[in-house]
């Protein structure tokens, strides 16, 4: 093997992991971001503008007293879930913000533009994605 491999193949193991790392924490960004899209009660079905209480009342055959009886425990639900998101929210951001100035610290001054770069797109993606999500509603 040549001595140029091991490089290789450390940049990709490195490249693998920026991107295993930045969609978990898009992905984990995007939840706590936006707790209200967790409500069960008002997440709509794509494009149908049906709630998810609507579809399962219909599928499950949900009487009107039995609607009743499930909105308040989804409403309790939704406001308990934004409480805990509210607790997570601060220290999940120190443990994001440690991980990329440990990424930061590896890369090339070029390579850390660049990996700049690609989280602002990447957060105007999952920003334009909430957006539209909310725009179906």
């Amino acid at each position: 093997m040549s001595s140029g491999t091991p490089g290789i193949r450390v940049a990709l193991l490195l490249l693998v992991t920026l991107a295993a790392g930045a969609a978990g924490g898009i992905a984990v960004d995007r939840r706590l971001e936006a707790p209200a899209e967790l409500n069960p009660e008002t997440t709509e079905r794509e494009g149908r503008g049906e709630t998810t209480i609507e579809r399962f009342a219909d599928e499950l055959g949900l009487t009107t007293e039995q609607r009743d009886q499930i909105a308040p425990v989804l409403e309790n639900t939704r406001t308990r879930m934004s409480e805990v998101f509210d607790q997570v929210r601060p220290e999940y951001r120190r443990v994001v913000d440690s991980a990329r100035a440990q990424i930061e610290a590896v890369l090339t001054p070029g390579q850390v533009e660049m990996y700049r770069t690609l989280l602002e797109n990447e957060n105007e993606d999952s920003t334009d994605r909430t957006a539209e999500s909310s725009d179906r509603k």
